[in-house]
């Protein structure tokens, strides 16, 4: 068996996902010498299958090859953006040649998502871009040649049902998981209707009440999916449904006259139970007592256990330490269901932060004679411990009375604005406050 060998490297421009490639791609035979393809093999595959690489490779068996055209196949298989690396070698069975690939798929494969395409099924839509994408199941790269077949293809099959719009992507995240996002654009989808089966604590009728700002926009999933843990879930966690959720709407389209090329949309709800507060853990806090978080928390044993309630106290758990100095503590809460008693415990885990002393009062935008008056009436002293409850004390007294006071000498009926800002200092432990006058 003879071998001759070349090494070829290639840097491949970062695309959207700003993916480096590095592919060293070894052939056994020489760039001139030409043999017939009689297997090919594929090493590292994973995700892929061994038919849908040599599809897109471009490669036969059968065919007559030499380097150039293997380079030619590598190079296929890389733009696709499903190969992170690669390289290949031949060698001699018979008088046929066996190339076998050394594969190394991409680490990052986005589920994709189809996030308004109401005129077509799923099966449909899949069906369309395995024309030509036939690798394709249901993921993609986020970098590489593959999202704009997908695109293209999505595209072709909008202007075959004579649909006006532009398909467009994007990577897409949120707070637990990364998708790849196909939206068509310029498409005019209202929402006629909203269903929420599933729903009983709280009436279907007050649920479409609160999601009508969905009726004013064109349908979206991924908006609508957006909109519903924000002004649609506070429905339910503050009757204690602290475990309810809404599944992925989904859209059927409307038929009738009066709302032409609109949607009717669905979205199930598993409303869960309604919960009683059991009791409060509190880890990590130093400064204030348990009674003290406790007070301030303002939930009590058999209370409903109000979502809305809970987060308001919260705040004011924050605010309690704002008072002694601590302006950064976090609060990282979780729960614990007990289903048989309908009970809630809330553990929270508490990093309380340094504490921070009174800097300087800086006034600015005043002449100094009232900017020496308003100082005056500013009473936490130098190296005090900081209460962010006087500040708001402050604003609501002696600033307000000054600010109407100067406005009254003026005669002049020009309104003041005054911005309040606190600048904390880490190295210093210390807050100044900055009043300006604009």
């Amino acid at each position: 068996m003879t071998k001759l060998t070349r090494l070829i490297s290639f840097r491949r421009r970062p695309a959207a996902a700003s993916l480096l490639a590095l592919v060293c791609l070894a052939a056994s035979i020489a760039a001139q010498q030409q043999q017939t393809l009689g297997r090919l093999e594929f090493v590292g595959l994973k995700r892929l299958t061994r038919d849908q690489v040599i599809t897109m490779s471009g490669l036969k068996v059968g065919q007559v090859i030499n380097g150039a055209a293997l380079d030619t196949a590598a190079s296929e298989l890389l733009k696709t953006g499903m190969f992170r690396r690669l390289s290949y070698k031949v060698h001699n069975a018979g008088n046929q040649a066996v190339v076998t690939f050394q594969v190394e798929e991409s680490a990052i494969s986005l589920p994709v998502v189809f996030e308004n395409f109401v005129w077509f099924t799923d099966e449909e839509i899949v069906a369309a871009v395995r024309k030509d994408v036939v690798f394709f199941s249901g993921t993609s790269p986020a970098s590489g040649e593959t999202p704009d077949k997908i695109a293209a293809a999505l595209q072709h099959l909008l202007n075959e049902k004579h649909i006006a719009g532009q398909v467009d992507y994007l990577p897409y995240v949120s707070k637990d998981k990364q998708e790849l996002l196909f939206t068509v654009k310029g498409a005019h989808i209202p929402v006629c209707s909203l269903h929420f089966p599933g729903a009983a604590a709280v009436s279907e009728a007050d649920l479409i009440k609160a999601a009508q700002p969905l009726f004013k926009s064109d349908y979206s999933q991924k908006d609508t999916m957006t909109f519903l843990p924000l002004n649609l879930l506070p429905l339910y966690r503050r009757i204690g449904n602290l475990r309810a959720e809404f599944q992925p709407p989904t859209a059927t389209l409307e038929t009738g006259a009066q709302c032409g090329g609109g949607v009717n949309v669905t979205i199930p709800v598993n409303e869960g139970k309604s919960y009683r507060w059991a009791k409060s853990v509190w880890d990590g806090n130093d400064k204030l007592t348990v009674e003290d978080l406790g007070t301030a928390l303002g939930m009590n044993p058999g209370d409903l256990a109000d979502g809305l309630k809970i987060d308001a106290g919260l705040k004011n758990v924050t605010k309690a330490y704002g008072k002694r100095g601590f302006l950064q503590p976090t609060i990282q809460p979780s729960s614990e269901f007990d289903d048989a008693a309908s009970l809630v415990t809330y553990s929270f885990k508490i990093n309380e932060g340094p504490r921070y002393f009174m800097g300087d009062l800086i006034i600015t935008g005043l002449p100094p004679a009232d900017a020496a008056d308003l100082k005056s009436k500013w009473t936490l002293g130098n190296n005090a411990v900081f209460d962010e409850s006087y500040l708001d004390q402050f604003r609501q007294g002696p600033l307000r009375e000054f600010v109407r006071a100067m406005m009254q000498r003026s005669r002049t009926g020009m309104r003041t604005n005054v911005e309040v800002e606190l600048r904390p200092n880490a190295q210093r432990l210390t807050v100044d406050v900055v009043i300006a006058f604009k």
